[in-house]
């Protein structure tokens, strides 16, 4: 390792080490390719709990999670949100996670790549799922809502189709055309099929290929707090980085 610093709620460490945060390095790949088309795809692996085989899938990252549910007021927002049909595999494969976070327990890992400026993000952490019948923590269902409300007229549709992955009968079902109603407002509440999903990272593996550069963050719980911790406990983490050999 040839650096090592640490953060605690968002304090970066002394410049002159050369390691940055995860989380406002990102910031500034996140900046550099906003104006390319796709920029914001990522790849998410699972497991498939009944085989063990892997599973990998392309989905829209829709940014960080705008509310700090641990009060961490010194740092950045570093939940990371995406949405789903709660009727894909992806549910079953990440453990149907409800309104309790996990720490401890890794069950995803995300990819995230900047062709731009050939970075490679990976994002080790927990997935949360927010829906009807999933976390219903308050803030976090205001949080659907609202994506609901932003996604674009053809995404909202797909959650009204029937059932993903059965044969398709031939004919396109009839749908709320734009998920809209007859005044073409949003129809509101979103259909129990259309999902949040969360990823709390825990791990961070980043390669620069420019300058091979690797650091690796990891996230630490402080003495006395609990590893196993829900949305409303406040523990005390911190995120330790440091420089490997790429």
């Amino acid at each position: 390792m040839a650096d090592v610093g640490s953060t605690s709620r968002g304090r970066q460490a002394d410049p002159s080490q050369h390691v940055i945060w995860w989380r406002d390095r990102i910031t500034t790949s996140i900046a550099r390719s906003r104006k390319i088309r796709g920029a914001n795809y990522v790849q998410i692996a699972s497991c498939d709990p009944s085989s063990g085989e892997p599973r990998c899938r392309t989905v829209v990252f829709r940014g960080f999670l705008p509310i700090d549910l641990a009060s961490e007021a010194n740092s950045a927002p570093c939940v990371m949100k995406m949405i789903t049909d709660s009727r894909s595999n992806k549910v079953t494969e990440m453990g149907q996670s409800g309104g309790e976070v996990s720490l401890k327990k890794n069950n995803v890992e995300l990819v995230y790549w900047f062709g731009k400026s050939s970075e490679q993000y990976r994002i080790r952490g927990h997935a949360q799922f927010v829906g009807d019948t999933f976390a219903t923590d308050p803030r976090l269902s205001s949080q659907r809502v609202q994506q609901w409300g932003n996604l674009s007229d053809s995404a909202r549709e797909q959650f009204f189709w029937p059932d993903p992955g059965v044969i398709y009968p031939g004919t396109p079902p009839v749908v709320p055309e734009g998920g809209r109603d007859l005044e073409g407002k949003v129809i509101q509440p979103p259909p129990k099929s259309f999902l949040l999903m969360l990823l709390y990272p825990t791990r961070v593996d980043y390669l620069r290929l420019t300058d091979n550069y690797k650091q690796v963050d990891e996230l630490v719980v402080n003495e006395g707090g609990d590893v196993d911790t829900q949305l409303d406990i406040n523990v005390e983490t911190s995120w330790r980085f440091s420089r490997l050999n790429p």
